[in-house]
């Protein structure tokens, strides 16, 4: 491919990638601030088990039940982190909910024309996976496994400090006049009860906008690192890879890692890798969602090194020795 063609196919590879990811970032931003502004710390510590496999298990339903992308789903995690939510439930959440949904197991069945095999196996490997470093990470605070983030300074507007372990309430204790009370008392109370409903939803957009932003950077650098994998590295080498196993199979978790595609749309590219072993392209599917270029650079901004290691390095370990054992099981069938 030529200099022009490469830089082309480098620039559309770049704007679908983020095209594609943008829709999701901006859900999970506005989970991250509704989740922020709305939901009291209390009510999560009460919500979730206290025992390290239970609260880990717990993560996993939580991921089921909620249709996101990788892309949009990092920073909530965290914010469920600081809300209470224990360390191994939410990396358990973060890596298994882009798969484990319903939206991305429709999206597999489509693209492999309503083929369970593939949407099975795809989230068995990726629930071990995230219950593995999420039971890991659930032997720790999640203080010791974040960084602070744009948008955990105050937001409402009150003045006050929001730390985690820092609570108050907008509208007075008691309400002002006779000890009964009366109308003339009432009135303002219902109007700091609406400021107080107006600040809320002022603190969710801005600790979306936050988060919205930050990951925005982050998903544009990712996305032109991506893109340039796909434009210039040759296709003789992809393609040598067909017949041979042994090089699929690392060689799709290298491709899922560098293409860096959305979790709802990876489906329908590893399908058309339709020469390739089922075991590659299982590879390709299990690992894409828990592990990219895109994904490391936005765990960079929000956990500590320890976790980024741990999320770069099992999830791929996991996935490699499954689809080892699921390619010899079905003879390197594809």
């Amino acid at each position: 491919m030529n200099t022009t063609g490469a830089l082309g196919l480098f620039t559309q590879a770049t704007l679908s990638i983020v095209m594609e990811a943008l829709p999701f970032l901006l859900m999970g931003s506005v989970a991250s601030g509704l989740v922020e502004a709305y939901v009291p710390r209390e009510r999560v510590e009460r919500l979730v088990p206290k025992g390290r496999i239970a609260a880990t298990l717990f993560g996993l339903a939580l991921g089921a039940a909620t249709p996101c992308c990788e892309c949009g789903v990092v920073y909530l995690a965290r914010r469920l982190m600081g809300k209470g939510v224990p360390a191994g439930a939410a990396v358990t959440f973060m890596l298994a909910a882009p798969v484990i949904n319903p939206v991305s197991i429709l999206a597999t069945l489509v693209a492999f024309r309503g083929d369970p095999t593939m949407a099975i196996w795809r989230c068995l490997i990726v629930a071990t996976a995230a219950l593995v470093v999420g039971f890991l990470a659930g032997g720790e605070k999640a203080e010791a496994l974040v960084k602070p983030l744009a948008g955990d300074a105050p937001a409402c507007g009150c003045g006050h400090d929001h730390g985690p372990e820092h609570h108050h309430d907008h509208a007075p204790a008691t309400v002002p006049g006779t000890p009964f009370g009366s109308l003339a008392d009432a009135l303002p109370v219902a109007a700091l009860a609406k400021k107080a409903r107006r600040d809320k939803a002022a603190s969710a957009f801005t600790h979306a906008m936050a988060d919205f932003l930050n990951m925005a950077m982050v998903l544009v650098f990712g996305a032109m690192a991506a893109a340039a994998f796909k434009a210039y590295v040759p296709a003789p080498v992809v393609m040598a890879m067909e017949n041979d196993m042994t090089l699929a199979i690392p060689g799709m978790m290298a491709l899922a890692v560098g293409l860096s595609l959305c979790s709802q749309a990876d489906a329908f590219v590893a399908a058309s890798f339709s020469t390739f072993p089922m075991a590659a392209r299982l590879a390709f599917l299990a690992l894409g969602p828990m592990l990219d270029l895109k994904l490391v650079l936005m765990w960079r901004q929000v956990f500590t090194p320890r976790l980024v290691r741990r999320l770069a390095t099992l999830p791929a370990a996991v996935v490699f020795a499954a689809c080892v054992a699921f390619g010899l099981a079905t003879g390197g069938a594809s």
